[in-house]
């Protein structure tokens, strides 16, 4: 029997190379994802971890709460109890072990780079030959990866049962699928989202099956069972429903003769019964035990308490504002959305898609005007295309309802059910327009470019996000300037002489390691002015971000370059000192010797910071507010004070679109670490000034003092700026070059405060 299995296998790889190579290569794809990615650096993973280890160590489930290892108890347990099987054989000293953290995590996370995209520390302890931790993760991972190789095998199934026969259409499916670097970087990750993925695939396919076969009770049986399964996976899973729904009046009312208008009914009940009653009898425990424990059958509400909810009559707008974020992190967005690639990566796999679902429909369209003339064109023709749609639309609404209620809802990982039955749609429309002959020559083209593209984000953005420093060479004429007993800095450059507000300032330092430390000091780049306020900062560890010093390798040279931006608006024209030191929040800086210093800080540069030659206003400037008012330039003097003393706050408002209708006032706050020691807060312009009244275009000046206070402490203090409603206390948003929001308040300029000055 066994032979007589591994014989059918081989003969269907044989007939089906395409679905074959496919699911192969995404295996591979899902291991090197595995390996490469570090451990817990995918979303939520170490939460998912917590949840597998639960099962392992304890043989239970765990009940929502805020607790570490209960974080996703809401989550079905059918993916967590198959990696628990598998791994509960991997000892760990503490299952609930803490990771390092990076706290400089996720800087400017949109951009693409390598700077500090790592969200914990990861130590030699976590390399090959794993054990502990780092091998319970991976064997997890490996889980998953096998539930994702199962969604790619069905998603050629579903191709060929939509399409009989094409298999070069079949394989253009599956390799869009196998390809995807998102499924394949989750297929190595601790996740349900690709088992959701497999389950989606697995319905889709029994009900085209279904379609093309006919009912049976024994596929009411495997339907009932399939959506049971995909009930105890993932609880947006429960919406494959309609797709059986659909599939199943499709067949009873077109694929058989009636006599009577309504005669399939009987039988539409019965299906009913079966399929419900065995997912009730297989899933329904899990259904009974959240009613049990949180009061209802989903224990949805209870995530809602432990991680927030939005009001969905107000989220539809932002919702969709989301879109677009969704859309690339269904492709390439690694870690929690940190690790973007290119544009052009999503504009080519826009293209593919966009391209493909066009032709789909160019297709679809002339099948139903030739339908007369070409017998394959019948009702489970349309009845198969009904239910990929369903399956692809019905999934996105489920991804946008999720996004109207949850803060965490814009992740293109919850469209992975409906994934096989787009990538089927997409194939549709790239292999449909084409004589079958000529099929080979796309499914060439994405065999080609899809393993490519799969790769390159893999090893060109995913891969060096984690990495640490490589070897450097000595430079002549080394500078040694020691830091502590810790290291010394061998030369340096800054890219800028002169600065212009919001310009990036570029810091490259070569380091030589003279000993770790006990605990993890980062290095700082400072910048500041004349008056020796720091008015820009970057706090790294080394590695920007993956080589604290208590890792660092003695003997050790490395090159990196740090970067920071200028202050937007910045005073000018004023000149400035670039600075670098290593510190600890408790223990401070590290002592340093080398010819210029400042504070236990290196001086390595002075620069300039110079206006805009053409700028109309002091520190010109274009700051958006809600599209109301505009700050086009500002002047704070004087900038160092003592106590009781008062500066001025001199600020240039162009009006935008202003309402007639509501008045705005402003605020100008005095802030250090989150604490605000004094505010100036009011009417524009005058006491009696009412925003109302301005003109669209118009230039306002608005000057205000601010007191100190006589307990305010010496040190650097933040001036913020921005507006409120007169009528509700509600900000108004700061929105960004790409119509973004980027906060409420403006970090205007810093003061210093000095008893002595």
């Amino acid at each position: 029997m066994i032979q007589s299995s591994w014989t059918k296998i081989i003969t269907w790889v044989k007939d089906n190379p395409g679905g074959a190579g496919a699911t192969t290569l995404y295996l591979l794809l899902a291991v090197l994802f595995s390996v490469l990615n570090p451990i817990h650096e995918a979303t939520d993973e170490l939460r998912h971890f917590r949840y597998v280890r639960y099962i392992a160590d304890f043989g239970e489930l765990p009940v929502q709460s805020g607790e570490q290892g209960n974080a996703q108890a809401h989550h079905p347990p059918l993916y967590y109890a198959s990696a628990a099987l598998l791994s509960f054989w991997v000892s760990l000293d503490d299952p609930l072990y803490e990771p390092e953290v990076n706290p400089h995590w996720s800087y400017r996370n949109w951009e693409v780079s390598t700077d500090n995209k790592n969200l914990y520390i990861h130590g030699p302890g976590e390399a090959w030959p794993y054990r502990g931790a780092s091998l319970a993760s991976r064997v997890a991972r490996w889980t998953a990866g096998l539930w994702g190789a199962g969604a790619v095998l069905l998603t050629y199934l579903i191709a060929l049962a939509w399409m009989p026969g094409r298999k070069w259409l079949a394989t253009g499916a599956a390799l869009l699928i196998a390809c995807n670097p998102m499924f394949a970087y989750l297929g190595g990750a601790v996740n349900n989202d690709v088992p959701a993925g497999l389950m989606g695939a697995a319905i889709t396919f029994a009900t085209l099956v279904m379609i093309r076969d006919g009912v049976s009770n024994r596929l009411y049986i495997w339907l009932g069972v399939m959506y049971a399964l995909a009930s105890l996976t993932k609880f947006n899973l429960v919406a494959m429903l309609g797709v059986i729904e659909l599939a199943l009046l499709a067949t009873l009312i077109f694929g058989h003769s009636h006599q009577k208008r309504f005669d399939w009914l009987p039988e539409f009940f019965k299906a009913n019964a079966i399929i419900l009653g065995v997912t009730a009898l297989l899933a329904g425990w899990w259904y009974v035990r959240n009613t049990i424990l949180y009061g209802e059958p989903t224990g949805f509400l209870r995530v809602t308490e432990l991680w927030g909810v939005r009001d969905p009559t107000e989220s539809v707008g932002l919702a969709l504002s989301e879109l677009g974020y969704a859309w690339t992190s269904l492709w390439a967005r690694f870690g929690y959305g940190q690790i973007p690639v290119p544009t052009v990566f999503y504009t080519f796999i826009g293209v593919v898609c966009g391209t493909g679902i066009v032709g789909m429909i160019i297709v679809e369209v002339r099948n139903g005007l030739n339908r007369e003339h070409n017998e394959a064109i019948n009702w489970q023709h349309w009845a198969m295309l009904a239910v990929l749609l369903s399956t692809a639309i019905g999934n996105f609404l489920v991804l946008y309802a999720y996004m109207t209620v949850s803060p965490a809802g814009a992740m293109g990982r919850f469209f992975f059910p409906g994934l096989p039955a787009f990538v089927v749609l997409v194939a549709t429309g790239l292999f449909g327009l084409l004589k079958p002959a000529q099929q080979v020559f796309p499914a060439i083209a994405l065999g080609v470019v899809m393993p490519a593209y799969a790769f390159a984000t893999l090893l060109g953005y995913l891969v060096p996000a984690y990495q640490l420093p490589p070897d450097a060479p000595v430079p002549a004429n080394a500078l040694e300037w020691q830091v502590g007993e810790t290291a010394r800095i061998l030369a340096y450059e800054v890219d800028k002489e002169e600065i212009e507000p919001g310009d990036p300032i570029d810091v490259t330092i070569t380091w030589e390691v003279l000993q770790p430390t006990d605990i993890p000091y980062f290095v700082y780049i400072h910048l500041y002015d004349s008056q020796q306020i720091v008015i820009a900062q970057r706090d790294t560890y080394a590695g920007l971000g993956t080589y604290p010093t208590t890792i660092w390798e003695p003997g050790h040279v490395f090159t990196e370059t740090y970067r920071l931006f200028a202050p937007d608006p910045l005073f000018t024209p004023d000149v400035g000192f670039v600075r670098v030191g290593l510190f600890h929040p408790e223990r401070g800086h590290m002592p340093v010797d080398a010819p210029v210093t400042a504070n236990d800080s290196i001086e390595l540069a002075i620069v300039t910071y110079v206006p805009d030659p053409d700028e109309a206003y002091p520190n010109e400037t274009y700051i958006n507010w809600d599209d109301k008012f505009a700050l086009v330039g500002f002047f704070v003097d004087p900038r160092r004070r003592a106590p009781n003393q008062q500066f001025e706050v001199r600020t240039y408002w162009k009006a935008l679109q202003v309402p007639q209708d509501e008045d705005f006032k402003m605020f100008v706050q005095v802030w250090q670490d989150w604490e605000r020691w004094a505010s100036n807060d009011g009417n524009p312009v005058h006491p009696d000034g009412y925003t109302r009244y301005w003109e669209a275009g118009e230039v306002y000046v608005d000057v205000r003092r601010v007191v100190l206070p006589s307990d305010i402490p010496d040190g650097s203090y933040v001036v913020a700026l921005g507006w409120f409603s007169d009528e509700d206390g509600k900000r108004l948003d700061i929105i960004g070059e790409n119509g973004n929001i980027v906060d409420n308040w403006l970090p205007l300029s810093t003061i210093q405060v000095d008893r002595d000055g």
